[in-house]
């Protein structure tokens, strides 16, 4: 019961956050919802623009000249604003240039509103080909419905549409009026469906993203997820020509747990040694899990110095740390091997793994519970000794 509340817990500490607001996605989430973000906003401002465009002839046709002529050249003007906005959208990579052009959308589109009402002098009716340039707003909150944006976000996107009928209500001089609070009420009601819908979409985006990318037992970085990012990261050091280190943690004799405890115990193991590590990393590093019992940590503008410093107090607070197994007040202590490996300028990020690994298992030849550096040239250790060590 009490492992229940602490999982429900901690799920709700996972997904209240990231459903509020931006920052505290990860780097990585930030970048897949962005092309989502991206797509999504392109494609409702081309078909927003296209379907304004065409009803412009509808404005010449049934408006008099005085309010057709300038509502059409309105419409053209919106459409081309909406296809730029698009254009530009489209070439875009980040998460806050998403997060721009879909502001402008919003803005762009209860600007065009502002202006009808204007040009039409605020109409007050409930029917006819004028109500329909009324029904604007609830068609701008309601478009908003496809995008997996987070709650701060779709309440920003709201509140200028809120603002913007308020404004008109007010300067109509019907703000308080039975009609216009039923259309106010109407909007509300509406407005909760779409912010439903569109956390709904995030929640999904997350969980998808987080079974591609996450360990199911630890939730760090899988290993597919953990070499897609430091490949990127790699690639961004020797650009600017800083130092790219690696430490590969293997956890001590971590079979003997599993047979003197059981595997349940095992897990929980991997959980604390992974959480453990997760308090101790830097927002740049990138830490997860490489295989088993084995974790690894990629440390971007660290040089060979500076990652064998960080592995030596790794070694000493991993000494010091007590896991709990889950039986009574039962605890564990550890020790781990450390493999250290610095990007010579022609290393891949496969061959730096691999001198890492090698590193990794001369620890193990030397007793295990330290860390070694692996400089250019060492010899690599055959696979049936390798065998015996692990």
């Amino acid at each position: 019961m009490q492992e229940n509340q602490e999982q429900l817990i901690k799920t709700l500490k996972l997904y209240v956050p990231d459903l509020w607001s931006a920052k505290a996605h990860s780097a990585s989430f930030q970048h897949t919802r962005s092309g989502y973000l991206r797509n999504r906003v392109s494609m409702l401002c081309i078909v927003w623009g296209v379907l304004i465009v065409l009803w412009a002839p509808f404005d010449l046709i049934f408006l008099s000249e005085n309010d057709g002529v300038p509502l059409a050249i309105a419409r053209v003007t919106l459409g081309l604003f909406l296809f730029t906005i698009a254009k530009v959208n489209n070439q875009q990579t980040s998460l806050r240039k998403a997060q721009w052009c879909m502001a402008l959308m919003v803005l762009g589109l209860n600007l065009f509103y502002l202006y009808t009402m204007q040009v039409l002098d605020y109409p007050m009716v409930s029917s006819g080909f004028k109500y329909g340039y009324t029904l604007l707003p609830i068609l701008h909150v309601a478009i908003l419905t496809i995008l997996p944006i987070t709650l701060k976000e779709s309440l920003g996107l709201l509140a200028m549409t809120a603002i913007t009928q308020i404004y008109v209500g007010f300067q109509a001089e019907r703000l308080f009026t039975p009609e216009n609070i039923a259309d106010l009420w109407l909007q509300n009601v509406l407005a909760l469906m779409v912010i439903w819908s569109q956390l709904s979409k995030l929640s999904m985006l997350m969980r998808l993203y987080r079974q591609a990318t996450l360990d199911p037992l630890t939730g760090i970085y899988n290993r597919r997820m953990l070499l897609q990012l430091a490949q990127k990261s790699l690639k961004y050091c020797e650009a600017k020509d800083a130092p790219f280190s690696v430490l590969l943690f293997d956890i001590d004799r971590f079979k003997r747990i599993n047979d003197t405890w059981g595997h349940s115990a095992g897990d929980k193991v991997l959980r604390g040694f992974a959480d453990f590590m997760q308090s101790k990393m830097r927002k740049t590093d990138l830490f997860g899990r490489y295989g088993g019992e084995e974790f690894i940590v990629f440390l971007p503008r660290c040089n060979g110095k500076m990652a064998e410093q960080i592995a030596e107090r790794m070694l000493t607070s991993i000494r010091q740390l007590e896991l709990p197994l889950g039986y009574d007040d039962t605890t564990l202590k550890i020790t781990t091997s450390i493999g250290i490996a610095t990007n010579s300028g022609s290393d891949t990020l496969s061959s730096l793994i691999e001198r890492a690994d090698r590193a990794l298992y001369e620890c193990k030849d030397s007793g295990r519970d330290c860390c070694r550096f692996h400089h250019i040239g060492h010899q690599y250790l055959g696979n049936e000794r390798r065998r015996a060590l692990a």
